[in-house]
């Protein structure tokens, strides 16, 4: 469903080397998971590029198989199936093999960044307007079938998965602990930029939105800040970033109309680093 434009605010299993879910990096690389990913968006997306590069363990049987089993539910439930987005394996990867790594569960990592946050670093070009995530932790000797019907005895879970509008979906597993970290992320694709938004927004980038829904018009652009609070802006698809601090990183949203309506899609992150 999109998200109504408010005037007002304009808004797979991976191999870690030691138990107690110590995770092992070259001294090379800049993946260091002792303390989560780095805190600046560009450090975090090097780090998450670096960490999931040194793990090819994942648990590609596992995940498939979770991918073909929400699939047969929302057959089940007369629905369209989702298809798997490599940026949204990427995001649900990220968070297991962080959740594996530090020994903890949840939808936020420790830092308090949340799947909305991994989605919108990590795919750079995807517009969407809803997005939800199912987070289960079992023992590591579960089935494929035994961790789907963890995920689909949560009712918020069986609702994510049997969202009418969701299209896409992305499943990471990692173990460590004797466990078996497990993220989906599901998300409408309501659009996407027909070329990737650079992770440091040079002042004039253009935009070139591609969005599904023919009824559909793009109507403008702004930049938002984590509570939403608009930072910049206009109509002409050419994004600038004068008021953005150089430390600071940005929400895009590119703004949408039907009839009288304004809509958000939400995309990508930025920075000014």
């Amino acid at each position: 469903m999109l998200q109504k434009y408010d005037t007002l605010r304009t808004a797979s299993l991976l191999a870690l080397a030691a138990a107690g879910g110590t995770f092992a990096a070259s001294a090379e690389s800049v993946c260091d998971l002792s303390d989560g990913y780095g805190t600046s968006l560009v450090s975090y997306v090097q780090e998450v590029d670096a960490c999931l590069a040194e793990n090819d363990a994942f648990a590609d049987e596992m995940e498939a198989s979770l991918a073909d089993l929400t699939n047969a539910a929302r057959s089940n439930a007369g629905l369209e199936p989702v298809a798997r987005r490599a940026s949204l394996d990427k995001a649900a990867r990220a968070h297991a093999l962080d959740m594996a790594a530090r020994n903890y569960a949840g939808h936020n990592d420790l830092e308090g960044r949340g799947h909305v946050y991994r989605m919108r670093a990590l795919d750079r070009q995807l517009l969407t307007g809803s997005t939800g995530s199912n987070v289960v932790v079992m023992s590591a000797d579960a089935d494929s079938g035994e961790v789907f019907d963890m995920i689909i005895s949560d009712a918020t879970n069986r609702e994510n998965l049997t969202h009418e509008t969701f299209t896409d979906t992305g499943i990471g597993v990692a173990e460590a602990n004797g466990k078996i970290y497990v993220v989906q992320m599901l998300t409408t694709v309501d659009g996407e930029l027909e070329q990737p938004l650079p992770l440091s927004l040079a002042s004039g980038t253009s935009l070139d939105p591609r969005i599904h829904d023919k009824m559909l018009r793009t109507a403008g652009w702004n930049l938002s800040d984590e509570s939403g609070q608009r930072l910049a802006g206009g109509k002409i698809m050419r994004v600038t970033a004068d008021n953005l601090a150089a430390d600071e990183h940005a929400y895009l949203n590119v703004l949408v109309e039907m009839n009288a309506d304004t809509y958000v899609l939400q995309g990508p992150m930025v920075s000014m680093q």
